[in-house]
């Protein structure tokens, strides 16, 4: 199992959690709401005859009621149970992949909703023999069911990766609990507490008529899916809310059979030309003086000044 430098709890997971629903959040709601739709058809298409019908036979045969009615209809409402939990892990498993495609920075759709069919059969592995063997503990005594409910909140930092394991890492049911068991055991209690608190935010809005689950329970979907994004690791090139930089340039594949790049050339009129000026030719001497007297300009032939009369040459 691949991992990244696993940090611990974080709870900012559940504001971003929140974050990513309120960018979709129309999309969740639909989901959400479907879901419901369809397990109140199922629940009432299929426990509601059975009740009439024993109601009906309890009236005629007395022999049904008492105990052993108590029991059959029990046993009934474990089977219906079953059914439900059924349809409600194959509606998981696509909100599962919902939250993995939005935290991918992908478009949701609410056809996703139906896309957990391929990971029912891995799901219910996980959870039928719990629930199988709770229910059986329930109908012998209630007491003891509800005793063991409190030991069952240790398994809640474990159970915290062990769906995102088998919809987003793609593991069978015993290697996703053994996974997420690996991954929780470094803060069993800090991820205990972090599950518990995102499972009750997740079913507070039961408390606003119900109509509030369609706006918090999509937090657990999102909630888990962030931290297997940061404890386990998503194989992709872009995440939600999370900078891929890009992978470095592979030297090995370069051999020296490669061309080189060639410099690009510059054109003749780019390069500076230097011209070198002519020499200097010599100026030719004045051809007048000046008299050293009188300071009249004299022709340079003339020895005396014709000014002054004082010779230009000394003797």
């Amino acid at each position: 199992m691949q991992q990244l430098n696993t940090p611990g709890v974080r709870w900012e997971w559940i504001s971003e959690a929140w974050n990513l629903f309120t960018k979709q959040w129309s999309v969740w709601v639909l989901m959400i709401l479907v879901m419901f739709l369809i397990v109140f058809a199922v629940y009432f298409a299929i426990f509601l005859p059975l009740i009439g019908v024993m109601i009906a036979a309890s009236a005629t045969t007395p022999r049904i009621s008492g105990p052993a009615g108590a029991s059959v209809i029990s046993l009934i409402s474990l089977l219906v149970t079953l059914v439900i939990d059924t349809i409600l892990f194959w509606l998981y498993g696509g909100l599962y992949n919902a939250a993995f495609k939005q935290l991918r920075g992908e478009q949701i759709a609410v056809s996703n909703l139906f896309s957990g069919g391929k990971y029912l059969a891995r799901m219910l592995g996980v959870v039928l023999p719990i629930a199988i063997g709770y229910s059986i503990i329930y109908l012998l005594s209630p007491l003891l069911y509800f005793i063991l409910l409190i030991p069952a909140l240790i398994v809640f930092g474990p159970a915290l990766f062990i769906f995102p394991m088998i919809v987003e890492g793609g593991k069978g049911s015993i290697e996703a609990i053994r996974a997420s068991i690996e991954v929780a055991k470094r803060d069993w209690i800090m991820f205990t507490l972090f599950f518990i608190v995102l499972f009750l935010i997740a079913g507070a809005g039961i408390f606003a008529c119900g109509v509030g689950l369609l706006g918090t329970l999509p937090l657990l979907f999102l909630g888990q899916a962030l931290a297997y994004r940061d404890c386990v690791g998503i194989p992709v090139a872009q995440m939600q809310g999370q900078f891929m930089p890009p992978p470095p340039p592979d030297y090995r594949s370069y051999t020296p059979s490669q061309t080189p790049a060639q410099a690009p050339q510059e054109h003749p009129w780019a390069t500076p030309t230097y011209v070198t000026p002519p020499p200097q030719q010599p100026q030719p001497a004045s051809s007048t003086s000046t008299c050293p007297h009188c300071g009249a300009t004299l022709a340079r032939t003339m020895n005396f000044c014709n000014q002054c009369g004082r010779p230009l040459r000394s003797a």
